[in-house]
C-alpha cells in the first residue's frame, strides 16, 4: 500500500523545568500541541528539522538513531542536566571572584619583613643595653653622638625609629582607602585620627609609669614630689592596664560584641590620653619659647617614640587623599620651610625635646608621607630614581654644606636621609616577595609590631633594665648570651603563635 507522507515543521517553545518525559516511539498527526525544546531533545530532532507524519493518520516511526548521528545530538539524561547546572554555578562563582578587588587583604611580605627587621633591631638594642658584658655592641646600639656615625650627627641606631615610621607610611593610604570604602570619608578620617591619638596616649601613659610609679617604687621620690601631669598619667596608666586585660580576654572569648566594645573602650581611653598629652606638650613648648614669670606650669618634657609616631600620623592625615605627586609636593614644601627654620635658630629648641616635640613632628610626618609615596611607586621605574635623588641631596647637604642632621629634634635632612635608606631597603625586600619559606623569621616578627614594642618597653626596658638592672649588668658574657637568647626566643614564639592563629593586635 502506497503511503503519502506529509511534512510539517515543529514549532519551538520555551523549556520549562519539571517537564515530563515525552514518548519517543511514534508521532501522531492528530496531536496538534507544539513540542518544547526539551521534548525536541528527547526526540533527537535539531532545530529546523522536519518531522515525517503519515497523511492518512497512520503513525510513522521516527528513525532516531539516524537523526542523532546526523545532528550529533546527545540524549538529555538527568546527570547531564546536573553537570550543566554545576558547571554554571562554578562559572558564576569564578565570575564573582574575578569582580572582587584582588589582594585586598593579602599581606605584602616585604612590608612585614621590613617591619620585623626594625622590631628585631630595636629589641636587640634594648636587650644588649641591659648587660655590661655586651659593651662591645655599644657603638651599634647607642644613639648619636656616642654611636657609630653613618653621617655627621646620624648614628647607626638613629636609623631604626625613622624606618619604623616609614613602614607605617607604606600602609597608611591603603588603610585609609579601605576604611573609606567601608565607612565613608569622615569616619575613615576619624578612625585613623583616633588610632594616632591612641598611640600618643600609649606613649604618655608609659611615661607616667616610668617617671611616676617606677620612681615611687624603686626610687626615693614620693607622691607629693610628682607634677600634676605625672600624677594624672600615673593614675590613667592603671586604668589602661585594666582595659587592656579586658581586651585581651575578649580576643580569646568567641563573642564579637564583647570584643568590639572592649576594643573601643581601650582605644577611646587611650585617645583621650593622647589629647591630654598634646595639650601638655603645647603648653610646655609655649613656656619654653616665652618662659612664665612664676615658673613652668606642668614641668618637663614627656615625649618619646610612640608620641612621635602618633603626631606624625596626625600631621600627615590631611594629605592622605592627595595623589602621590601631591604628597611629594607637600613633603618638599615642609622640608624647605623646616630646614630654613632649623638652620636659623629653631634647632636648639627642638633639640631640647627628646624627639623634637611638635617641631620634630613635621619631619617625622614627612618620613611617613614619603613612605606612602614609595608605596605607590613600588612597581614604577621612578622608584629608584627618587630614592637615589633623595639620598644624594641629603648627603650633599649634610657633608658638603654642614646642614644640621640629628634624630633628637628630627631635622629635615636627617628625615630625608633616613627615608631614602628605608626606601632602598624596602625596594630590595620587594625582590624577595615570591620567596616564601616555611618559617619567615622577620615576617613573624613584623606581624604584631605594636604589641612587641609595648612589651619591650615595659618588660625589657622598665622591668629588666630598671628594677633588675644592677643584678643583670654584672653577669658574665655567657649568662648574658643565654638570657638574651631566651628573651628573643620568647618574643619569636609569641609572634609566631599569634600569626599562626591570625591574631593581630592593633590600636
Amino acid at each position: 500500500m502506497k503511503r503519502i507522507v506529509k511534512k510539517e515543521k515543529v514549532e519551538e517553545s520555551k523549556v520549562t523545568e519539571g517537564e515530563v518525559e515525552v514518548k519517543n516511539e511514534t508521532i501522531s498527526q492528530e496531536v496538534a500541541q507544539p513540542q518544547t525544546s526539551e521534548q525536541e531533545d528527547n526526540l533527537v530532532v535539531a532545530e529546523g528539522a522536519e518531522t515525517a507524519v503519515a497523511a492518512k493518520g497512520d503513525e510513522v516511526p521516527v528513525e532516531q538513531e539516524v537523526l542523532a548521528d546526523e545532528n550529533n545530538a546527545k540524549p538529555n539524561k538527568w546527570y547531564t542536566k546536573l553537570f550543566k547546572r554545576a558547571n554554571k554555578n562554578d562559572k558564576e562563582k569564578k565570575a564573582t571572584k574575578e569582580k572582587q578587588p584582588q589582594n585586598t587583604k593579602e599581606r605584602i611580605l616585604s612590608i612585614d619583613r621590613f617591619r620585623g627587621l626594625c622590631m628585631f633591631a630595636m629589641v636587640c638594642s634594648f636587650v644588649f643595653g641591659i648587660f655590661s658584658a655586651f659593651g662591645f655592641f655599644a657603638p651599634v646600639i647607642d644613639h648619636a653622638p656616642d654611636g657609630f656615625q653613618v653621617l655627621p650627627g646620624v648614628s647607626f641606631a638613629d636609623l631604626f625609629a625613622a624606618m619604623f615610621i616609614f613602614v607605617i607610611g607604606l600602609t597608611m593610604v591603603k588603610s585609609f582607602k579601605s576604611r573609606e570604602a567601608k565607612f565613608g570619608t569622615r569616619k575613615a578620617y576619624f578612625q585613623l585620627a583616633t588610632r594616632f591619638l591612641a598611640l600618643i596616649g600609649v606613649g604618655i601613659l608609659f611615661n607616667g609609669f616610668e617617671n611616676g610609679w617606677a620612681e615611687l617604687f624603686i626610687g626615693e621620690s614620693t607622691w607629693a614630689d610628682f607634677s600634676i601631669k605625672i600624677k594624672i598619667f600615673g593614675v590613667m596608666f592603671w586604668i589602661a592596664v585594666a582595659l587592656l586585660i579586658v581586651y585581651v580576654i575578649s580576643v580569646f572569648v568567641k563573642n564579637p560584641k564583647f570584643k568590639k566594645v572592649s576594643e573601643m573602650m581601650l582605644r577611646y581611653f587611650l585617645a583621650i590620653a593622647g589629647v591630654m598629652a598634646l595639650y601638655f606638650i603645647l603648653v610646655s613648648t609655649g613656656e619654653k619659647i616665652t618662659p612664665p614669670v612664676d615658673g613652668e606650669r606642668f614641668g618637663g618634657w614627656e615625649w618619646d617614640t610612640l608620641q612621635n609616631i602618633g603626631l606624625a600620623g596626625l600631621l600627615a592625615l590631611p594629605f592622605v587623599k592627595f595623589d602621590k605627586w601631591g604628597r611629594l609636593t607637600m613633603v618638599g614644601i615642609i622640608f624647605t620651610v623646616m630646614t630654613v627654620l632649623m638652620q636659623n635658630g629653631l634647632f636648639p629648641l627642638a633639640n631640647s625635646i627628646l624627639e623634637g616635640g611638635i617641631f620634630g613632628g613635621f619631619s617625622w610626618a614627612c618620613i611617613l608621607l614619603l613612605g606612602s609615596v614609595f608605596a605607590d611607586l613600588k612597581d614604577h621605574k621612578l622608584y629608584w630614581v627618587l630614592t637615589s635623588l633623595l639620598l644624594l641631596i641629603s648627603v650633599v647637604l649634610i657633608v658638603g654644606f654642614d646642614f644640621i642632621a640629628a634624630k633628637r629634634g628630627c631635622t629635615p635632612v636627617y628625615a630625608m636621609f633616613c627615608a631614602s635608606v628605608s626606601a632602598m631597603i624596602w625596594g630590595g625586600l620587594n625582590f624577595l616577595n615570591n620567596w616564601k619559606p616555611k618559617f619567615d623569621f622577620f615576617a613573624v616578627w613584623g606581624s604584631n609590631a605594636i604589641l612587641t614594642y609595648i612589651l619591650t618597653i615595659f618588660f625589657v626596658g622598665m622591668i629588666l633594665g630598671g628594677v633588675f638592672s644592677s643584678s643583670l649588668s654584672s653577669v658574665n658574657i655567657g649568662v648574658a648570651i643565654v638570657i638574651a637568647l631566651v628573651i628573643l626566643a620568647l618574643f619569636t614564639v609569641m609572634n609566631w603563635l599569634l600569626k599562626r592563629k591570625n591574631i593581630y593586635i592593633r590600636i
